[in-house]
């Protein structure tokens, strides 16, 4: 990436590429119209799109490590192609960069330290940022990890924070979810939860300090993707690992309503399945 000037150059001086992951399998070519039209209309920014096509579902991270390494400007940026960028929203983040040295900016009305912000990806607090993500390749190296199944956007910003400071504007993008999204099929699983920890581990050491925060959040999201199942004995369990940890008003709260739902449910059930082996004449 050839563009290695300082960050004091005005914003009207800048160029930024952005990197948009493409799989028609997931997102229909309609929206994907959409998000390039959204990066086009960028004011007071030149833009270049680079769409690349995961004809073979090798995954977003596949995808957008191409696109960074493709990119031949200073400034790379990630939108998802079901996400459109709200108009200025370039230009806002081109200014906290410059203002504040940092490496990276992502949506956010609230000042964090990197360590901060990882806590916050860690507990929940904050989520969905990724098409929000703008970097300066000068001062950021990471990459995506393309082994993780699932939140190696977390574990990509939270390298970047780490290594390059990270700062934050606000009301940046619309996301847009839709029924055949690619987060829709990647699955939760306990072994993910250890696995995506470890990896965080291993590049800031002091997240040790919020495990118990970390694993309470996580085994509640897993406990209620098994009751929006109907897995109302398995979400029960998920529950109770996350409250062993740490107990949160999430945890308790998604308990009893999971054991309402089962009570609910479990009668309806029961009558269902009588009336399905009725008596036959």
């Amino acid at each position: 990436m050839s563009d290695s000037a300082p960050v004091a150059r005005s914003v009207e001086e800048q160029s930024v590429t952005a990197v948009i992951p493409y799989c028609e399998t997931y997102t229909p070519e309609s929206m994907l119209a959409q998000a390039v039209e959204s990066v086009e209309d960028q004011v007071g920014v030149d833009t270049e799109v680079v769409v690349v096509e995961d004809e073979d579902e090798r995954g977003p991270a596949w995808a957008r490590n191409v696109g960074i390494e493709r990119a031949e400007t200073r400034y790379v940026a990630l939108l998802d192609a079901d996400d459109t960028w709200h108009r200025d929203k370039l230009r806002r983040q081109l200014r906290e960069l410059a203002d504040t040295g940092a490496g990276l900016c992502v949506d956010g009305s609230v000042d964090r330290s990197p360590l901060a912000f990882t806590r916050a990806l860690l507990t929940g607090e904050t989520h969905s940022l990724t098409s929000s993500i703008l970097i300066d390749t000068t001062t950021v190296t990471a990459r995506f990890d393309e082994s993780l199944e699932r939140r190696e956007d977390h574990l990509f910003m939270i390298e970047a924070a780490m290594e390059a400071g990270v700062c934050f504007t606000a009301e940046t993008f619309d996301g847009r979810d839709h029924e055949d999204g690619f987060s829709n099929y990647v699955d939760v699983s306990p072994e993910g939860i250890d696995d995506f920890f470890e990896r965080v581990l291993t590049v800031v050491p002091g997240v040790r300090q919020f495990e118990s925060a970390y694993y309470a959040t996580a085994y509640t999201y897993l406990g209620r993707q098994h009751h929006f199942d109907r897995e109302y004995g398995t979400a029960v369990g998920y529950y109770v690992r996350a409250m062993q940890h740490r107990p949160t008003v999430d945890a308790v709260g998604a308990l009893g309503l999971t054991v309402l739902a089962a009570l609910y449910d479990y009668p309806r059930r029961l009558l269902g399945g009588a009336r399905a082996g009725g008596t036959h004449e």
